[in-house]
């Protein structure tokens, strides 16, 4: 009977220490590493969230051109029929084109009065062939420095501005979550090898206890123990290789084909975890610096302060009065009266004023407001900008001294660990004991691996809180 027991025993252990039946990532067609630089590159070309931010610069872009078209060159024509005690035919056909300089309106063209006019239209008349005309307006106070069709085109560039900083901002962010599921992915990838290696060394004994209990040279307790161990980590490496999956699952978020079809990184493609943690050259202030210089929340802000800016000079120009110098020479061909003969020239201005202005007084004073508020937007934008570098790099300087000190205690666990070993083989240990410096060794090693990805995690958080995380950016074919 004992010897069946045991011979059921050996069939348990048999079926208990064959291989588990793990899902196997499909290898890549490259075989290359998957770099940070890859992932960047692909967030760049098919991240929808980018796409989007895309569109408002095209928008933007789009309203301006609509804005520009306030200068646009124009055609105008009329032409009048009159019938009844005073019979004529009139005919005005001009170009006019507005300038941007001083806010300046040219025209040029042809206008003709054939037939016959009271009196008090005699002006309409022309000599036969008609007149060539050419003319002006010059604004000398009100829409000189500006003007609302100035405004608008400048308004309508800063927004084009704000748009492109809020793309900026949209692929900052991006690239710091790319990046940190990057990292997270390497590091469960590097966390499964240490399960499977801890796995691999508790297999490989086995068969040396099996034989030494048989010799009766070690209690059959060791080998049970062993295939306690076994199964442990079996269960280990299991949530290791799920937890693997579900970091490459949120990497293909970010990793796409050209046409942003999501990919799951293969395991093939895992690249090594850098070593080496060097501490940050920059001091503090120079890092604030740099990200109040880069950081696109702040340009955001300042867009719109400028946008303000130019919504205060209009309310101001609106309260000037409009005086505007206007002048036109026309030259008339054919017969006809000797007082349209040759060529004429008429100068003189305009002049209107708003007594109480009221509207503009408002609108100046609704504008400084509004100014008021941005300033108040800026300064605390800032001063977020200031907490979030000074959090980054203190993250940083925590994340390399954490790893400093788990690198040391990786070398003491591997030290433990193998003299536990040569105790348990001649006989002063156990192999309860051996196991336990060998989990304590591979808890080491997955929070050094930890330690490792958490660094990489820190350093680009501290890029993206000085903005430097954009000089990143790959250009695109």
């Amino acid at each position: 009977m004992r010897r069946r027991a045991w011979i059921s025993m050996a069939a348990v252990w048999a079926a208990l220490l064959a291989p588990p039946a793990l899902a196997q990532e499909a290898p890549s067609t490259t075989g290359a590493p998957l770099t940070a630089a890859d992932v960047l590159a692909s967030v760049e070309r098919a991240w929808p969230v980018l796409a989007q931010a895309r569109q408002g610069v095209d928008e933007a872009r789009g309203a301006l051109l609509a804005t520009q078209g306030a200068f646009d060159l124009k055609a105008k024509s009329t032409v009048s029929r009159m019938d009844g005690y005073y019979d004529n035919t009139r005919t005005y056909s001009v170009l006019e084109q507005p300038l941007a300089t001083l806010g300046i309106d040219l025209y040029a063209g042809y206008r003709s009065g054939q037939g016959s006019f009271a009196v008090y239209d005699s002006k309409a008349e022309t000599l036969s062939g008609g007149e060539w005309l050419t003319g002006l307006r010059l604004p000398l106070l009100q829409d000189r420095a500006i003007d609302p069709r100035r405004a608008d085109r400048q308004t309508a560039s800063l927004d084009v501005t704000r748009a492109e900083q809020d793309l900026e901002k949209a692929r900052l962010s991006a690239y710091k979550q790319a990046l940190a599921a990057y990292w997270d992915w390497v590091a469960a990838g590097r966390q499964y090898q240490v399960a499977r290696d801890l796995l691999a060394l508790a297999e490989a004994r086995d068969q040396q206890l099996a034989d030494a209990a048989q010799l009766g040279q070690l209690a059959p307790v060791e080998r049970t123990d062993n295939l306690r161990a076994i199964l442990q980590r079996r269960s280990a490496l299991v949530s290791a290789e799920r937890l693997v999956q579900l970091r490459a699952i949120d990497l293909s978020l970010f990793l796409r084909r050209p046409d942003g079809t999501p990919i799951r990184p293969a395991a093939d493609q895992l690249p090594p975890l850098p070593s080496t943690a060097d501490g940050v050259a920059s001091t503090e202030q120079a890092l604030i610096d740099i990200a109040r210089s880069r950081r696109p929340e702040l340009r955001s802000v300042q867009a719109k302060r400028e946008q303000q800016d130019v919504a205060l000079r209009l309310a101001q120009n609106q309260r000037l009065a409009a005086l505007d110098l206007f002048g036109e020479t026309w030259q008339g061909t054919g017969d006809g009266s000797v007082t349209r003969q040759g060529q004429n020239s008429q100068v003189g201005v305009t002049f209107s004023l708003p007594l109480q202005r009221r509207k503009a007084i408002g609108k100046a004073r609704q504008v400084e407001a509004k100014l008021a508020t941005l300033q108040l937007e800026w300064q605390w934008v800032a001063e977020q900008i200031s907490a979030d570098v000074q959090d980054a790099l203190s993250a940083v300087e925590a994340a390399r001294a954490s790893l400093a000190l788990l690198q040391q205690e990786v070398a003491v666990a591997v030290e433990l660990e193998g003299l536990e070993r040569d105790r348990f083989e001649l006989g002063d240990s156990t192999q309860f004991l051996v196991n336990l410096r060998e989990l304590a060794t591979a808890d080491a090693r997955l929070r050094e691996v930890r330690a490792r990805a958490d660094y990489q995690k820190a350093l680009v958080s501290l890029e993206a809180s000085t903005g430097q995380l954009l000089d990143r950016r790959a250009p695109q074919p």
